[in-house]
């Protein structure tokens, strides 16, 4: 039996799959992504990070780094050479480089106005073009009644005037002082070249990641170390759904798992066993006329581990199919605990599960370490990765199965830009260095960012790398966001690709299926049950897809009636297949 913490989970994520180059591109292309990792992850180690499903999140952490370094450079070159020139004297360079920054912010202002001005013009009718009658006269009537000014038009108006002002105040200043003037304008030049190496470094940096064989950091940091450790832990810390008292309840929400999945990491729930199915152990009977307690196992004929290694070594196979026909699918031990129950227990987040205590967790139906085997197969270079995950319970003389299945998607079209043609290269490299350089009025405006960034900088070095293996006062350390999650497209939103992913879900749940009713036949237990129920489950084409189940026109009790209006339709059933 293997179980051994993830080593199946290290050979996945390990190597550069296209989902671990997306996301280190996502932290140079998008700058909320970028704070989500460093905010979440880097500099958060009082929180559990999420299992990684088909990427690694260590040079994830490492690029993000650099990419802020890279944003908050430019920055700090803006405040140098204003503040600069202040504390040497030159109080006329500074003012000439603060009133050019100025003029930079009024004609992006210009701009995101006629932008909002063009947004806000209606459509035009496709169509010839009616005669205008006046059209001959325009000119005529706009000087005799000239049109009224829209708010829109007149702040246009006064930035027009404000940046002629600051023009004139340019240009006297210059003339006043030529030597300032001239210690201005290398400034901007010098402040002119740091964006073109940044811009250019940046795009060298995509290149690299886009052909690199490895994308790990050669020594890894504290702080990636422990984030390495806890990505590739058998255990999940999930957080826990608020109290009812404080949320309002939603009648209309009928999923096993809560509005919330508990399954952090690995995506979005697309599928689940709703209502689980349970089956009695009993004895084969032809003539079924034997009386339950004839026909029961009063003592299960097996224990629930002992069905859980089974399935597993039954999934096995098809990862060693050949290459055209070949199903890559792992299969690995996954342990989840709530946040609130570590809280009360450290005990329940070892450092590593021995063989005897995983078996004891599957063994043990009321235990707060809730089981379940894991079947991950990724596709198209882990930009998709679907996943099964089956719980077995034994108790009551009943054997119960429940599945869900999560579905990541894949990354937003920015994250893989750098692979398009044109996006990478030498060219791509001198448009990227000018491309960064008409940034130059955004930075201006954000440049009070550069204290965000010294903010996380100094969290880095002074919290320890680990918080989540001692407990601390008032301090839950379940994991929050998963990186994987917030980049993921929605399902719903899936399209050919959708096919092909629900194909995959299909193939390992009837194979699990298949497999437990083998099982089940070999310790003489009753299958009649569980193949229909299986059948059912297999053949049917309804489906608990992470929408709310809604209820409508049911009727509850003794004589109970629901009356319909004559035009509403048949609506639905939403139901999960039981």
């Amino acid at each position: 039996m293997a179980t051994s913490h993830a080593p199946p989970a290290l050979e996945t994520t390990l190597e550069a799959t296209a989902a671990t180059r997306h996301l280190c591109t996502g932290v140079y292309v998008d700058e909320r992504f970028r704070d989500l990792v460093i905010d979440e992850v880097c500099t958060a180690p009082h929180r559990r990070v999420a299992p990684s499903y088909g990427f690694d999140i260590v040079p994830v952490m490492h690029h993000a780094w650099r990419a802020a370094a890279l944003s908050a450079l430019p920055r700090a070159t803006v405040l140098a050479v204003v503040i600069g020139p202040v504390l040497t004297g030159a109080v006329p360079a500074a003012i000439l480089i603060a009133s050019g920054f100025a003029l930079l912010l009024l004609l992006r202002l210009a701009a995101l106005l006629r932008d909002s001005d063009r947004e806000s013009m209606p459509a035009r009718r496709s169509g010839r073009r009616a005669p205008d009658p006046l059209r001959t006269h325009r000119h005529l009537l706009r000087f005799l009644l000239p049109r009224v000014a829209t708010p829109r038009a007149r702040a246009a108006k006064r930035v027009l005037t404000a940046a002629l002002w600051l023009a004139l105040i340019i240009l006297v200043i210059a003339l006043v002082h030529p030597r300032q003037a001239l210690t201005a304008l290398l400034l901007a030049a010098a402040l002119t070249c740091v964006y073109l190496a940044v811009g250019a470094t940046r795009q060298l940096i995509l290149n690299r990641i886009r052909r690199a064989a490895a994308l790990r950091p050669a020594r890894l940091s504290g702080r990636q170390r422990a984030a390495d450790r806890q990505q590739h832990h058998m255990c999940a810390v999930y957080r826990r759904s608020r109290h009812s008292d404080d949320e309002d309840d939603d009648l209309t929400m009928f999923t096993l798992f809560g509005d919330e999945s508990p399954f952090i990491g690995a995506g979005e729930l697309v599928y689940q066993w709703n209502p689980p199915m349970s089956i009695q152990l009993l004895r084969p009977d032809p003539a079924d006329e034997a009386p339950l307690h004839e026909r029961e196992h009063s003592v299960p004929p097996f224990q629930a581990h002992e069905l859980v290694d089974y399935l597993r070594k039954a999934v096995l196979p098809l990862n060693a199919d050949s290459h055209d026909v070949r199903l890559p699918a792992q299969v690995r031990d996954r342990v989840y605990v709530a946040e609130t129950d570590v809280a009360a227990d450290r005990s329940l987040l070892p450092h590593h599960f021995t063989q005897n205590e995983l078996r004891s967790i599957i063994n043990t139906p009321e235990s707060k370490q809730h089981h379940f085997l894991e079947v991950v197969t990724p596709a198209d270079g882990s930009e998709y990765v679907a996943t099964v995950l089956l719980h077995v319970s034994l108790q009551g003389r009943t054997l119960s199965l429940s599945t869900a299945a999560c579905v990541l998607a894949h990354t937003p079209r920015s994250f893989q830009r750098a692979e398009e043609f044109g996006h990478h290269g030498a060219t791509a490299v001198i448009w990227a260095a000018f491309n960064e350089l008409s940034a130059l009025p955004s930075d201006i405006q954000h440049s009070w960012r550069i204290l965000r960034y010294l903010y996380r900088l100094t969290k880095a070095a002074v919290l320890p790398r680990d918080l989540t293996t001692t407990p601390i006062r008032n301090i839950l350390i379940g994991s929050r966001v998963s990186i994987r999650e917030e980049s993921s497209q929605a399902w719903a939103k899936v399209q050919l690709e959708k096919s092909d992913i629900l194909g995959r879900l299909k193939t390992i749940e009837q194979r699990l299926l298949s497999a437990a009713s083998d099982f089940l036949q070999t310790m003489d237990v009753d299958t009649s049950a569980f193949n229909d129920r299986a059948l059912k489950i297999i053949n049917s084409g309804i489906f608990n897809f992470g929408d709310n189940n809604s209820f409508t026109n049911n009727a509850v009790g003794d004589a109970a009636q629901v009356s319909v209006s004559a035009y509403q339709g048949a609506q639905p059933d939403n139901g999960a297949t039981s």
